[in-house]
């Protein structure tokens, strides 16, 4: 069997295979692979009628998503799922990396009785996007006060379509942004997450077209203070991948995020927030704005793997 490594081209495949699936998890979508091909390489194979996805960092694989179309109950999707893990097994050199990551929960017990277990690898955040894009009631009354705060103070603030002219501006905002991030916080591990997501952001942005990303800029004054860029993930849910704001400028994260979301409600239902990566300042954030449902996703293991 030979993997293939995946590129841009591959775009099309790949969204013809999720397509047949009703993705809840934002991990189902080509971009949130894609743009993270700094830190892993990132592989494609057929196994029958499906198509497997695999990631390889250093000498070792996993699978970041499950082979698609997903399947529950089939014994031909878990005899793909048994090759496709003896396949990592054979090609990593610590057989403990080996997994399937982003397991929806709905999939749990067809994993558990066939030989895998389970653990929860995070949780990701749904709102309603009407409620996001009109902040009623008084649940939303500190978010619309630091809205119209905003508006008030800064009345050239424009929310534009992201355009390529805009890449440089958007690169300069997130290292000026992560730089007093980090000078914030003596969490290693966040400061290290900072650092990592910013090739991730810099390929998002520099092939936000190709990817199908939806990009938007805020300008006050003619500079770009906040960038928010992201996908559909279903006929019925959009997720915002990432969203950067001068954290200087008060309000400004809470003006680009309605305002998106104000612009996305006619088309989609649901906004998926994506998760909070373990981050507690995050998680704040998050549930300050009262999500609708928490979506669980989980790794399995083999608990036939060696030992």
């Amino acid at each position: 069997m030979q993997l293939q490594p995946l590129t841009l081209n591959d775009k099309p495949m790949f969204e013809k295979y999720v397509h047949q699936m009703c993705p809840c998890l934002s991990s189902y979508a080509f971009a949130p692979l894609y743009i993270w091909q700094n830190h892993f390489q990132f592989y494609w194979t057929r196994l029958a009628e499906y198509l497997c996805i695999f990631a390889r960092q250093n000498d070792d694989y996993f699978m970041p998503i499950l082979p698609m179309p997903s399947e529950v109950n089939s014994c031909s999707y878990l005899s793909v799922v048994r090759e496709a893990y003896q396949l990592m097994l054979e090609s990593s050199r610590n057989s403990h990396i080996a997994r399937i990551e982003n397991v929806p929960q709905e999939m749990l017990s067809f994993f558990e009785k066939n030989g895998f277990c389970a653990t929860l690898k995070e949780t990701e955040y749904l709102y309603e996007t009407e409620a996001l894009g009109t902040l009623r009631g008084n649940r939303y009354k500190s978010k619309r006060s630091a809205y119209n705060a905003f508006a008030a103070r800064y009345p050239s603030a424009t929310l534009d379509p992201y355009c390529p002219t805009d890449r440089d501006g958007c690169f300069m905002l997130y290292d000026t942004w992560g730089t007093e991030r980090a000078a914030q916080s003596d969490d290693e591990i966040y400061c290290a997450m900072l650092n990592d997501s910013q090739s991730a952001h810099r390929i998002a942005i520099a092939h936000a077209d190709a990817l199908g990303l939806l990009g938007r800029v805020v300008r006050i004054d003619g500079e770009i203070k906040a960038y928010t860029f992201g996908y559909p993930l279903n006929a019925d849910t959009f997720c915002v991948m990432f969203e950067v704001a001068d954290l200087n400028t008060k309000g400004l994260a809470q003006f680009i995020y309605r305002e998106f979301c104000r612009e996305l409600m006619g088309a989609y239902k649901w906004i998926n927030a994506m998760s909070d990566s373990g981050l507690e300042s995050l998680r704040r954030v998050k549930y300050s704005y009262h999500p609708t449902r928490l979506i669980p996703s989980y790794n399995v293991v083999s608990t036939n793997r060696p030992s």
